[in-house]
């Protein structure tokens, strides 16, 4: 951070999707960071009319109309891609700069999209005048600086993965029909009317279902300017919160077992879970046995790290160059976290 807080000028935001997931741990994480906040425009739709939030101590309004934006500092969109468009073009008009947290802005090669780890690097020299940003996916978050530690020095020539995700991809109805469907089946009730996902998830998996992989495969080969190639899998599966990801990593290169975990070990952003709590199935567990290693999607609850565990030879691949790896994450913690970084890099404030 920069100087004192009184030496810098306090600062006008903006935040649509103030009432979602990412909106709220946004709105928490600046009222806990030493910005200086003149003030925060909290807008969502006209569901949300007449409620509030708060703000360091305070309750403020919900906005159900747009704020005037000429003037402010920072707009942060998180709404639905398909609204955003229209809030980049009036931030645009009005001169204010925005960081776009929906996805709406992928495609757009002049945009600068950023995995924003460790101190400001000299890609990121222009971010400060830049009028847009992209916010990369939460999975894009997770995989990139695994991918990176391994990319930069021996090379990937291809992953082929497999992404799990929770009823929190879909959002709080993602979580509230998991609930609802959850406690029927308990109950052995007549089931609600399916939510987000569009059929029944509790004890269900959806193949295709929660993330949406062509996202994921454009933010990582652009990230990468195509160096590998990638096969992604998406299954939503009936858990509340976390991501998990299974990547089968093709190496340009042999690199032994430790020199691997050494590598992901030293990337900011990583933690290499080698054993402890963990998943292993339908395996019992005994008293005096090794304990299971991880590490699980509760493991990585409210964590903003990504843990990787799980490391294994893959032997349909030459010795050294398949490994399989597992990932969980976090998504909402990654995609705050990111999204606070980048608005400090563009208000000078890193």
């Amino acid at each position: 951070m920069s100087g004192p807080t009184e030496q810098r000028p306090a600062r006008r935001l903006v935040v649509f999707g103030v009432t979602g997931h990412l909106g709220q741990e946004l709105v928490e994480r600046l009222a806990d960071a030493d910005w200086p906040i003149a003030d925060l425009v909290g807008v969502a739709s006209a569901e949300s009319a007449g409620s509030t939030f708060d703000f360091r101590g305070e309750p403020l309004d919900v906005a159900a109309e747009w704020p005037v934006l000429k003037g402010c500092d920072l707009v942060f969109i998180c709404t639905r891609a398909a609204e955003a468009l229209e809030i980049v073009r009036e931030a645009l008009r009005a001169g204010v700069p925005c960081i776009d947290c929906t996805g709406a802005l992928v495609g757009r090669t002049e945009v600068p999209m950023v995995v924003a780890l460790g101190a400001p690097g000299e890609e990121e020299e222009g971010l400060a005048e830049a009028p847009l940003l992209a916010l990369p996916s939460s999975t894009t978050l997770a995989w990139a600086p695994v991918l990176s530690a391994l990319v930069d020095s021996v090379g990937v020539s291809r992953v082929v993965a497999t992404l799990l995700s929770s009823a929190s991809a879909q959002g709080r109805r993602g979580l509230v029909s998991l609930s609802e469907e959850s406690i029927a089946l308990f109950n052995q009730s007549q089931p609600p009317v399916p939510g987000p996902a569009g059929q029944a998830v509790a004890f269900d998996v959806i193949p295709g279902g929660g993330v949406d992989a062509d996202r994921v495969r454009a933010e990582l080969a652009r990230l990468f300017d195509g160096a590998f190639g990638l096969a992604v899998a998406t299954v939503q599966v009936p858990t509340f919160v976390g991501e998990g990801a299974s990547l089968c990593l093709e190496l340009a290169a042999p690199l032994e077992r430790a020199a691997l975990e050494a590598r992901l070990e030293a990337q900011a952003g990583v933690q290499v879970v080698s054993e402890g709590l963990g998943s292993r199935g339908l395996v019992a567990v005994e008293e005096d046995g090794v304990e299971p290693f991880g590490p699980t999607l509760r493991d990585a609850a409210g964590s903003e790290a990504v843990l990787v565990g799980r490391i294994e030879a893959d032997p349909s691949q030459p010795v050294g160059q398949g490994w399989r790896i597992w990932l969980a994450s976090d998504p909402l913690q990654l995609a705050a976290e990111h999204a606070l970084r980048l608005a400090a890099r563009r208000l000078g404030l890193a």
